[in-house]
Order: C-alpha cells, then sequence, then structure tokens
C-alpha cells in the first residue's frame, strides 16, 4: 500500500504523520533512515513486535520530521528521487506513507497512480480553509512572528489540492476524504491495523 496525505497548509498533513509516528513509537520502534547526502533523515521504519502487527504491517515514512513546522517530503529538493524512493520502499515489501506540498505534483503523482492503482491510496484531509488558516496564523504566533498577511498562496494550495485529489482518483487511485480529527484512525485504517 502506498499512502499519499493531501491537503494545504495547515491542514493537518504534518500533525497526522507525527501523530502515526507517535503511535508506532508506542507500539515498536521508530527507526530513523539516513542516507550520507543528508543530515536529516530520508524517512522511518516502523517495526512492530510480531504479536501486534496485522499480516502485513510494514510502513516506511518519508521525509524528516524532527523539530521543523514543515516536514515531510517538503524537507527534499528533489521530487524525482521521492518518487523513486517511494517506488523502491514499496517494491521492497513496505507501506510507504508521504506527504507534503510539493508531493501534490500533477503530473508524477498520477504517473505513481497509473501504475499501481487502488493500491495508492490518498486520504484527502477535508479541512475547511478558515481552520488551515487559523493553524497556519496559531504556528507563527508561537514562532513570535504576526499573522499571515498574504493568503494567496494557502488559498491556492487549498484549490491545487483538490484538483490534485480529482485527478489522481481519475488516474486509478483511492481516495478517501476524511476530517482532521478522524485522519489518524482512517490511516490505520488503510495500513490494515485497528490498534488506535
Amino acid at each position: 500500500m502506498i499512502i499519499n496525505v493531501a491537503g494545504t497548509s495547515g491542514s493537518g498533513k504534518t500533525h497526522l504523520i507525527r501523530g502515526f509516528l507517535a503511535w508506532a513509537g508506542k507500539h515498536g520502534i521508530v527507526k530513523p533512515c539516513f542516507t550520507e547526502e543528508r543530515k536529516s533523515p530520508i524517512g522511518y521504519d516502523i517495526i512492530l513486535p510480531r504479536k501486534q502487527r496485522p499480516v502485513k504491517f510494514v510502513p516506511h515514512v518519508v521525509g524528516a520530521y524532527e523539530d521543523v513546522d514543515s516536514a515531510g517530503c517538503d524537507t527534499f529538493r528533489d521530487v524525482v528521487w521521492i518518487f523513486d524512493h517511494i517506488r523502491k520502499q514499496h517494491e521492497a515489501g513496505r507501506d510507504v506513507i508521504y506527504e507534503g506540498l510539493f508531493m501534490m505534483n500533477m503530473t508524477r503523482g498520477p504517473q505513481l497512480a497509473a501504475e499501481f492503482g487502488e493500491e495508492l491510496c490518498v486520504l484527502q484531509l477535508a479541512v475547511p480553509l478558515s481552520v488551515c488558516l487559523a493553524s497556519i496564523n496559531a504556528r507563527r504566533e508561537a514562532r513570535g512572528e504576526g499573522p499571515l498577511r498574504n493568503k494567496e498562496n494557502t488559498v491556492g494550495n487549498y484549490t491545487r489540492a483538490e484538483n490534485y485529489c480529482v485527478k489522481m482518483r481519475g488516474a486509478g487511485a483511492r481516495v478517501i476524504r476524511v476530517k482532521r480529527e478522524e485522519a489518524l484512525p482512517a490511516l490505520l485504517e488503510v495500513l490494515g491495523s485497528d490498534a488506535v
């Protein structure tokens, strides 16, 4: 299974993955994976005790989530490398989870969906734009910054996320719309685990 979490800035993509990593850390081991080219992780392997995992439950989360506001695949510069990494992890028998604004790529995303069909699932975070903007402002306030003045990018990415999910569905991916508070249980369900 390949899972792509989609949504605009402030929708909760990073929050969801951090929640999943925290869940995985309580139930097993979260092992950061590194390459020589990067100081931060390229991803995390999730290792659960055999008695606690379904028959096939070997997730790999792509991206870095250490102490940064914006995380995941947005910490990479090379989108081609990321999509190749997703394919390699999947070919190695892992469930792959990824998110990031740059990963809502209108060409490479649908190509991946056409390759894997319903084996690729998009979790679309159905969060109102006003809530996304409030989340961005809360994050900015925590950093000692003023409120977001130019909302154009966020509004544009909100529309882009909607269009991306339509395009992914058209290319063969399964798209599931979830509210922010339902996202972690939905992610675990898609992965085949009912232990929230």
